[in-house]
């Protein structure tokens, strides 16, 4: 809903203190909103294709001119920015198919990032990934935040949440029942809060 792929049904949602257009894509992407999808392999890459095209995706007119696309250009930019996140391997003509569940996710962060995004939602990111390239998707979430960009993170995993969020909303039913420091909260405290009310409990 934050990212208009659904018409909320209240609320509003403000970039820089101007509001979106309730369900519209583009108006988000335009507002300098990135998403990484929880179905990365469904609804973010294009198999098929190298990483350089995934990764420029979002951008790929910046790269055409008169009517044709330098690809050269696009072949460099998509290195700059996959090479900052020490993608792997270092072959922007790689089919992005051929990647492990951690670069790929790191070729979807890319192509926010080559974009110039304000806020990165990040649905269950590291969903499919291995243990190390999880330690290694951490460590790219934290310096982008560090370096000012906006992060939003949805997990159903505890420790990541509490490990990457400076502060924690706490929703039950689709309704914020808890809003805190992430210091002040634990892996206990957030279930209690999540089962509280509900028919089970």
């Amino acid at each position: 809903t934050v990212y208009g792929a659904r018409r909320p049904t209240g609320g509003r949602v403000l970039v820089d203190g101007v509001p979106l257009r309730p369900g519209s894509v583009p108006s988000a992407v335009r507002a300098g909103i990135g998403l990484a999808p929880e179905e990365r392999k469904a609804q973010a890459l294009l198999p098929m294709e190298s990483v350089t095209r995934n990764v420029t995706l979002s951008t790929l007119s910046r790269f055409a001119r008169a009517g044709r696309l330098d690809r050269r250009r696009e072949r460099e930019a998509a290195r700059r920015v996959t090479r900052d996140l020490s993608l792997r391997p270092d072959d922007p003509d790689a089919r992005i198919r051929t990647l492990s569940g951690g670069n790929q996710q790191k070729a979807v962060l890319a192509r926010w990032l080559l974009r110039g995004c304000k806020v990165l939602l990040l649905d269950e990111p590291t969903r499919g990934v291995d243990v190390g390239a999880r330690a290694e998707l951490y460590a790219v979430v934290r310096r982008l935040a560090d370096e000012g960009l906006a992060v939003l993170l949805v997990s159903s995993e505890l420790p990541e949440v509490l490990g990457l969020a400076d502060r924690v909303l706490v929703l039950r039913e689709g309704d914020v029942v808890h809003t805190a420091d992430a210091r002040e909260l634990d892996e206990h405290r957030v279930l209690d809060l999540v089962m509280e009310g509900s028919p089970t409990a």
